[in-house]
């Protein structure tokens, strides 16, 4: 280092090649020994699972041939008296590693026969006769398992813990094999070998039987260790543990015949012999790297900085103005040549740029001025604009100020100007006399330049006097345009007053009208009642005409002598006329009273509850005698009950009459047959749907959508005001809370569907209204 905190390129070449280097190596490294410990412990559990499997089966085997062995002399004692049974079971165990002691026991549980092996100890006449029903394995065996092991047996012969098996023959008497536990797990180290895996024989109570390593047996239990848990609890084995504060792993394989297990278990992570190894490798090489960074890195980062430091070297002398015309350096390394290269290149274009500035100052369409700040801001150069509007030439000028120039009428003036440059900038207006004594106006700014030692202020300045007279004479246009645009907002105030005045007008209009085609529809409903009602009442009249001229000539005929027969006669032209009479007077009260009910309906807004089919009912009625004189019929499917409504009556009757009307006028125009058929049903929630439905020509897509404005009808001129689906649609959505769509399609008739609430909604109208009846 040449200094406190910054390294020559040489050392940071050196630091870069050696940390390349040993980092690139470190990283191989390091990524080899985390993916390779991974496998190396996939492959050790692997291997100790392998391991306790074949342990395990191997343990399987060594119990099979001793029960094997125990079934067959069994089979070879069957129907033996005890003397014989004895002497052949101390000849099979005489040679035979498999067995310590067997007993033959009586189906009582008395022992009948023993055998010993030589290594075995004691006399086979001492236990003759002992009581063996109250040992486990005697008590195992039965009928539905003829043989049972106990990997807890307490030997009749010595008292201790043995491995034991019993037989059951089909006479009942039981032969019991005892096998010593040093004996069994004898064999099984020998096939556990000597790995680095340490191998445990656990009973099903946990205690260690047997293990590799010898330190256990006996003074260790796994009972509570999670180890074993999840095997007796039949959960997966967990693959890792902590044994003595250190990292294992292990598998486990169970021997189902004594209920035992064997666990297999080694070291992970650095215990793990092939891991160390693998991270001793890793660190050996590492250290190599480093040795070889460190002799060949501090010669390849001189080599690499000598052409640099002779290009470091002539860029100093061409600072200085002393390279005179020496070539720039070249050398071996490709990006140092381009540099010099380009050194050279930037360097010619320096030159060439200060020219090119130079001349822009020159020829900029504006006057420019360069001051010294720390010399009274005498001008260090002027371009030719500021010497064309000034007067004075470059060679007056450089080396005076404005002052010494007499270019200010105002002293302070320019002393104020001069004050704002303290913050760096400058911009403002200011009068400046020229070399001819003119007076000028120009807009002029300032910026401050720190160059080395010096603190120069560029000008520039724009002659803003023509702007300002221009301004003056907007200033004088857009006087004249307020006074227009007042003017112009008067008049709009007068036109928004007329057009007010005219759509009050054309509401009043409107309410009028609605008014009119409420009161037509009406008259045209008590002309069709009124010419409905000329039939039952002249009926009616010729009936009660015909009574009278009978009774005129009854009282003839009494005058002149009455008769049977005549009196007869009398009574049954009396009863007739008087039934013809009575039935057309009904029926002209019923027409009188659904129109009344209809009328009354109309011409009010009174709520009240009733039936849907009855206001149906009563409207079809009325409308009848105008149906009467066309080719037209209506249908109604409307419930009588079922239907009830708490709503306004009057509206809504008003609604279904002029859809109805609206069917005829246009859906039949032109027609001689069509149907409106009425239905209704109740809906979803507390809704009632009331349809309208005509075979008509149907509703033209272009005009559907605004069938229920004011005013749109297709016969205009024609008797069509363009009201009635208006009317209806404004009762139907504002009075009765409900919803009017309509279906259609040309040639296929319309469809109008009414969705009603059950109960209507409150309004502040109908309430005033209802308070008033």
């Amino acid at each position: 280092m040449r200094s406190g905190r910054v390294w020559s390129l040489r050392y940071h070449l050196f630091a870069l090649l050696l940390t390349t280097m040993v980092l690139t190596f470190a990283v191989v490294s390091a990524v080899m020994v985390f993916w390779r410990v991974p496998q190396i412990e996939r492959a050790s559990l692997q291997a100790l699972t392998n391991e306790v499997h074949d342990v395990a089966e191997r343990l399987e085997l060594l119990l099979g041939a001793r029960q094997a062995r125990l079934e067959l002399m069994a089979s070879r004692l069957r129907g033996r008296t005890p003397e014989q049974a004895g002497s052949l079971l101390a000849a099979n165990l005489r040679g035979d590693r498999l067995f310590r002691a067997v007993y033959l026991v009586s189906p009582r549980g008395r022992v009948e026969a023993v055998g010993l092996a030589p290594q075995a100890g004691g006399r086979a006449q001492d236990f003759l006769g002992s009581d063996l029903s109250s040992n486990a394995l005697f008590k195992a065996v039965g009928a539905g398992q003829p043989t049972a092991w106990s990997g807890r047996l307490l030997s009749a012969l010595s008292g201790a813990l043995v491995v034991g098996v019993a037989h059951r023959d089909a006479n009942g008497r039981v032969l019991i094999g005892e096998v010593p536990t040093a004996v069994l797990l004898d064999d099984l180290r020998s096939v556990a070998g000597e790995d680095a895996a340490m191998v445990w024989v656990v009973d099903g109570s946990g205690e260690v039987l047997a293990d590799t390593e010898g330190r256990y047996m006996g003074r260790l239990n796994l009972h509570n260790w999670p180890l074993l848990q999840a095997a007796l609890q039949g959960r997966p084995v967990p693959a890792d543990f902590e044994f003595e504060q250190r990292p294992m792993q292990a598998a486990l394989a169970p021997a189902p015949t004594l209920g035992w297990y064997v666990i297999a278990s080694m070291q992970r992570g650095w215990g793990h012999p092939e891991v160390r190894s693998t991270a001793l490798y890793a660190g050996a090489g590492f250290l190599g790297c480093l040795l070889v960074g460190l002799s060949v890195a501090p010669f390849w980062a001189g080599r690499l900085v000598r052409p640099l430091r002779a290009i470091v070297t002539r860029a100093a002398l061409n600072t200085a103005g002393r390279a005179g015309g020496s070539p720039w350096p070249r050398g071996p390394v490709a990006e140092f040549n381009r540099l010099s290269g380009d050194l050279e290149a930037m360097c010619h274009a320096v030159q060439e740029r200060e020219r090119k500035l130079q001349a822009l100052f020159n020829v900029a369409p504006v006057p420019m001025v360069l001051t010294d700040m720390d010399d009274a801001h005498s001008f260090l150069d002027v371009n030719n604009v500021w010497c064309e509007e000034m007067g004075y030439s470059r060679a007056e000028a450089v080396g005076l100020n404005s002052t010494e120039l007499g270019m200010w009428s105002s002293t302070q003036r320019h002393e104020a100007l001069l004050r704002t440059l303290e913050d760096g900038s400058f911009v403002g207006e200011a009068e400046v006399i020229c070399k001819n004594g003119e007076v000028k106006l120009y807009q002029s700014f300032g910026r401050v330049v720190r160059f080395k030692d010096q603190n120069l202020v560029v000008w520039g300045s724009i002659n803003i006097g023509p702007l300002r007279a221009v301004e003056q004479e907007l200033r004088a246009l857009n006087h004249d345009l307020e006074a227009r645009v007042a003017q112009r907002a008067d008049a709009l105030a007068t036109a928004n007053e007329e057009l007010s005045d005219t759509l009050a007008q054309l509401r009043s209009a409107q309410t009028e009208l609605v008014q009119t085609e409420k009161m037509a529809a009406l008259g045209g409903l008590v002309a069709g009642v009124a010419h409905e009602l000329n039939t039952p009442l002249g009926n009616g009249v010729m009936a009660v005409s015909a009574v009278a001229d009978e009774t005129r000539r009854f009282r003839a005929a009494m005058q002149a002598g009455l008769r049977r027969v005549q009196l007869q006669d009398w009574i049954d032209g009396l009863e007739q006329g008087c039934d013809i009479a009575g039935r057309n007077l009904r029926r002209a009260a019923d027409l009188v009273h659904n129109f009344k009910q209809v009328a009354v309906d109309q011409t009010s807004s009174q709520r009240r509850s009733f039936e849907l089919g009855e206001v149906v009912h009563e409207l079809v009625v009325s409308l009848r005698p105008t149906f009467s004189r066309t080719p037209y019929r209506i249908v109604v499917d409307v419930p009588e009950h079922g239907l009830r409504l708490d709503s306004y009556p009057g509206p809504l009757g008003q609604a279904l009459a002029n859809l109805i009307q609206n069917a005829v006028r246009h859906g039949f125009d032109g027609r001689d047959h069509g149907t409106v058929h009425i239905s209704a049903e109740r809906g979803e929630g507390q809704t009632i749907r009331l349809r309208v439905a005509d075979d008509g020509v149907g509703i033209p897509p272009e005009l559907i959508g605004r069938i229920f404005d004011p005013f749109m009808t297709t016969k205009k001129g024609r008797g069509g005001t363009g009201l009635g689906l208006h009317i209806s649609y404004n009762a139907v959505v504002q009075l009765l809370g409900g919803t009017l769509t309509v279906d259609s399609a040309p040639g296929q008739g319309t469809v109008f569907e009414m969705r009603l609430a059950s109960v209507a909604p409150r309004t502040a109208t109908t309430t005033e209204s209802e308070a008033a009846l």
